[in-house]
């Protein structure tokens, strides 16, 4: 059983697989958007298994588990209070100034042009993501199928570059986005809001910028990241959910694929 539990395939997908299942089935019949929390709840457990809870010293995974905390506090805020003046340009700060506290030790090393266009360049995917992702928060196939290829390509790129950590990370977000995936597929919808979709796409985010930054990931994979969002958005015509997740998602895995395919090349294939 130890052995079971210790193989990284279990805690960074069937782990968190099934612990978002058993909550989104359980959540969704409160309504509201509480079935948002299952992949949260399925990533901390992963969490758990892979880093333990101990958040301190700081380092940079500490860094990014505890901003998901913080977002998942702040999804519900948002969902409750549903704030809308000025909470555009407040979100857009705050995920700024988190992305850059991931990345301050290495931009200390830094000077120049390459100080300030990797500032500018994290911060502004970290942005685009948090951002362009907000109109999903209501339409939860589309959601968790974009989420889950965002973050299942984050992994395999992270993975491809020796960033183990960062991948097993990214692959129970993936995988505990599958799950809702696959419940509002066959069933009654279990809603995303910003309890699901901020968590998520900052974690994605934070990944993504900490595999460029520390591992040197080519950066060219966030760019074609970063249109993951804009095709999920879309528009086909009034199919049925399953045809439609099934359409979003093959949409998706095409800049996904490419940026796979880069960095395979670019790295000589698996790190061991």
């Amino acid at each position: 059983m130890e052995q079971i539990i210790a193989h990284p395939l279990f805690q960074s997908a069937l782990l968190p697989f099934s612990v978002s299942l058993v909550a989104v089935l359980a959540l969704r019949r409160f309504g509201w958007f509480w079935a948002g929390l299952a992949l949260a709840l399925g990533f901390y457990a992963s969490v758990y298994l892979i880093n333990g809870v101990d958040l301190f010293p700081l380092r940079s995974t500490q860094k990014i588990v505890l901003a998901g905390l913080i977002a998942v506090a702040l999804g519900l805020l948002l969902d409750t209070l549903r704030l809308r003046r000025y909470i555009k340009s407040l979100l857009a700060l705050a995920v700024v100034a988190v992305v850059l506290w991931l990345i301050w030790p290495r931009l200390n090393r830094l000077v120049g042009w390459e100080l300030y266009l990797t500032a500018l360049a994290s911060g502004l995917y970290g942005v685009w993501l948090v951002t362009l992702f907000a109109p999903l928060r209501n339409q939860a196939v589309r959601a968790d199928a974009a989420v889950m290829v965002l973050a299942l390509g984050t992994g395999i790129t992270a993975l491809l570059g020796a960033t183990a950590l960062y991948g097993q990370l990214a692959s129970a977000i993936a995988a505990a986005a599958g799950a809702r995936l696959l419940v509002n597929l066959m069933g009654k919808q279990a809603a995303a809001g910003w309890v699901m979709l901020l968590p998520a796409t900052l974690l994605c985010a934070l990944l993504g910028v900490g595999a460029v930054v520390y591992a040197k990931l080519p950066g060219y994979n966030l760019v074609l990241f970063a249109l993951i969002p804009l095709l999920a958005q879309l528009p086909l015509p009034a199919w049925p959910k399953w045809r439609e997740g099934l359409a979003i998602t093959a949409v998706c895995l095409l800049p996904v694929s490419i940026a796979i395919y880069l960095t395979w090349q670019a790295e000589g294939g698996l790190p061991y």
